[in-house]
């Protein structure tokens, strides 16, 4: 087993059924956002080869050549609303696993020590306004000036960008239709190098003008943001949950060599344990695109947990934090 399940497992305690869980399902998550987006790509892209085969094996000539520049605009626009859906889909389902970790610790605590003023209907709709938050925050913040509904028309943008080039690289070596066909199926699936090798020429051309893999800078916005927005979500809970005590970031085992991740996930600033930041002090997260790290709540074992809810249910004022917790957060809900 890897050091960082490990080391999660360590962190969770009494949690690790459900904290593995919540790891398991961000992971499929990430390689079904992934498989969908490759998908997306490999359809739109057959929508344009099959214009293209439509002239048959004539070459391409002005008219030819407009009608394809004029579906390559729908495809790109295509292109953006269904990445805006995924994109949507994904982030949801991010923010929900994110979230649920904490929602069920309180609820089978509460639920455990029998404590009938909290109302699971209430933790619940506490959270769904969480989740909320969290989605809005994601589709909100900006990087560089843009907003993620900029960036994913960005990639829209460069994806007819790439397409257009390798037409206007088939028209400039003379190729008919159902070759250039052909070369854009085969690019979608297979990425330039196979494209290099059996169109040599058209290739020789543009050079660096096609990307090795027409969906990656899509892909890698996906990874990015998804995770951006299982780690707001995880830190949104942690600021209505009774039981956090912090925010734990934990090293991927993937890293080749020391970079950022190292920095942030191997110091104790505060006393808490290493990796470990108060829910207000933690850094942005992820650390970097493609970061495999990862966050989770550091919460007060059950047993204790529960304890503190009877004692607090029998004398409120003998457990300050989860009295404060009641008055500010939970019946604000109510």
């Amino acid at each position: 087993m890897s050091k960082e399940i490990d080391t999660l497992k360590a962190i969770a305690g009494n949690y690790k059924k459900r904290a593995l869980q919540a790891r398991k399902r961000f992971i499929d998550l990430r390689l079904q956002q992934d498989l969908d987006i490759r998908q997306l790509y490999i359809k739109l892209t057959k929508n344009i080869s099959n214009e293209l085969k439509k002239e048959g094996l004539s070459k391409f000539n002005k008219r030819k050549l407009q009608h394809m520049y004029s579906v390559l605009k729908r495809q790109e626009s295509l292109l953006k609303g269904q990445l805006t859906i995924n994109f949507e889909k994904y982030t949801k389902a991010n923010v929900e696993t994110a979230t649920g970790y904490s929602k069920a610790i309180i609820i089978n605590a509460v639920e455990k020590a029998g404590i009938r003023k909290i109302e699971k209907p209430v933790i619940e709709d506490m959270y769904f306004r969480v989740n909320e938050r969290a989605v809005e925050a994601v589709w909100s913040r900006t990087k560089d000036g843009l907003y993620l509904s900029d960036t994913i028309w960005s990639k829209s943008a460069k994806y007819r960008e790439n397409m257009t080039n390798i037409i206007q690289g088939a028209v400039a070596q003379g190729q008919d239709c159902v070759k250039t066909a052909r070369a854009l199926e085969r690019y979608v699936l297979k990425g330039k190098r196979t494209l290099s090798e059996e169109y040599p020429g058209m290739m020789a051309r543009m050079r660096s003008r096609v990307p090795e893999d027409i969906s990656y800078e899509a892909l890698r916005l996906a990874r990015t943001e998804m995770t951006a927005a299982y780690g707001e979500a995880t830190i949104s809970a942690g600021m209505v949950s009774p039981s956090c005590n912090g925010i734990k970031f934990i090293l991927s085992s993937s890293h080749p060599k020391p970079d950022i991740c190292d920095d942030i996930t191997g110091v104790d600033n505060y006393g808490l344990g290493t990796g470990v930041y108060p829910i207000d002090e933690s850094p942005s997260y992820p650390f970097h695109p493609n970061c495999l790290c990862i966050t989770t709540t550091v919460n007060e074992q059950p047993e204790q947990f529960v304890e503190r809810l009877k004692r607090w249910t029998n004398k409120p004022m003998s457990e300050p934090s989860l009295e404060d917790w009641y008055q500010n957060i939970y019946k604000k809900i109510v």
